[in-house]
């Protein structure tokens, strides 16, 4: 049974929002509302995509009397969008868009160009620059002109994702195989169309065709933890840096001594500004965006590290040295940065021997394990002394603003006479 066009204009409103079909199995149907201004509008409803993992769609037809003047026309418009969806496999929101389409062939290097604009303005500088890289690489790959069209036609774009992952899977990166790197490419990418989506240049995420991780994903990579040391392997370790064999400058061997001490990530370390310290209360606050800190999901938390006395002496030797200057380790060779590069400390104990058994990210690890073997603190004082942020996740996370500064100013200073007993010279 048909809703007349004259049982639409005599159709009373209501203070309730009713729903009525106006055509059995038609998928089309009246909405009448109370607000705004006691309106009747069309909406027609569907499933997709055409299977029985398809969600309802409710697209709007128009008002009626303004954009649709009869049942007939809401039919009507409601077969044409169906009949586009099936033939098309689209998504039925996109009937709109289809002039857009094909007037505006949008192509693979505009949508990364939208893309990173958004991007930049959510990451840090260092990771900004290692997506631009990896998509550099990847327009590098398919050609910045082709069109985004390619990538949503049924089959072809998953082809061409997997054409893409195995090619740079296949070829090296800082000597190693490139199998991991492939991965993050494929991640990216995926990140790039699901931005398309946003801004309504394609179909909904259900065909983001680097969606879901590749069957030979990650096939042959065997992922290396940092090297670190024991315990008992310590003296040996102070000792070569009191003997400096490898020549390091004062400013690289403080910058190493202080990360030893601070637990602080390198990135984050090299950057400290001497305006970040805290003298009343004798702590660094490091502000959320500082590189190292990784503060993606907790970008409004600062990092706190309190200072020992062994810190402190360290600072003052470094005041002597850079106290004029912005960075604390302002370095006069510096090109790449105003500071130390971030590889300078792992440059060090390379030359120190080290090379293959400990890096500087590897030395967290000895912070992690030893403060809770050797110096007894629990592990939740640890994890925010090195500036993780595990407590802040889940469903109570964005309840839990503990810092236990107290406790961690007690860690603090017993780490630091303990390198000192082990041969850390300050």
């Amino acid at each position: 049974m048909t809703l007349t066009t004259t049982q639409i204009k005599r159709k009373p409103h209501t203070n309730k929002r009713t729903v009525e079909t106006v055509l059995e199995g038609s998928g089309c149907f009246l909405i009448t509302e109370p607000h705004p201004s006691k309106s009747k509008r069309f909406e027609m409803r569907m499933r997709f995509p055409f299977n029985k993992n398809g969600k309802m769609i409710y697209i709007p037809l128009g008002v009626w009397e303004k954009d649709i003047e009869s049942t007939e026309d809401a039919i009507s418009k409601t077969q044409t969008i169906k009949n586009w969806s099936k033939i098309n496999n689209k998504n039925p929101k996109l009937y709109s868009l289809k002039n857009q389409h094909q007037n505006q062939d949008i192509t693979l290097s505009q949508v990364v160009e939208s893309y990173l604009e958004n991007h930049k303005k959510k990451v840090v500088p260092r990771s900004y620059e290692t997506s631009v890289g990896r998509l550099n690489q990847i327009l590098e790959f398919f050609g910045g002109d082709i069109s985004i069209t390619e990538f949503y036609k049924p089959q072809q774009g998953k082809r061409l994702i997997h054409e893409m992952h195995s090619h740079i899977a296949k070829g090296r990166r800082f000597g190693k195989p490139a199998i991991n790197h492939a991965s993050k490419c494929r991640n990216l990418i995926k990140l790039v169309f699901q931005h398309a989506i946003k801004r309504g240049w394609w179909d909904d995420n259900e065909v983001n065709p680097a969606k879901f991780k590749l069957d030979d994903e990650g096939l042959g990579y065997i992922p290396k933890s940092n090297p670190t040391l024991k315990w008992d392997e310590l003296p040996e370790l102070f000792k070569k840096m009191e003997e400096n064999s490898g020549n390091a400058d004062c400013l690289t061997q403080l910058a190493t001594k202080f990360y030893f001490l601070s637990g602080l990530r390198v990135s984050a370390l090299v950057s400290l500004e001497w305006e970040w310290y805290d003298s009343t209360e004798n702590v660094w606050r490091i502000p959320p965006e500082t590189t190292g800190l990784k503060r993606k999901r907790d970008r409004g938390i600062e990092h706190l590290v309190p200072v020992s006395p062994e810190m402190k002496k360290l600072m003052n030797f470094l005041l002597e040295i850079n106290g004029h200057q912005q960075y604390v380790f302002k370095s006069p060779e510096g090109k790449k940065y105003p500071h130390l590069n971030p590889e300078t400390i792992n440059h060090y104990l390379s030359n120190l021997g080290y090379k293959g058994r400990l890096t500087a990210h590897g030395w967290r690890d000895v912070v992690v394990t030893s403060g809770q073997e050797e110096l007894k603190f629990d592990r939740d004082i640890l994890l925010r002394q090195i500036g993780h942020t595990e407590h802040k996740q889940g469903a109570s996370g964005c309840y839990d603003n503990t810092e236990f500064l107290p406790q961690r100013r007690k860690f603090i200073n017993e780490w630091s006479k303990e390198l000192v007993n082990k041969g850390l010279t300050i």
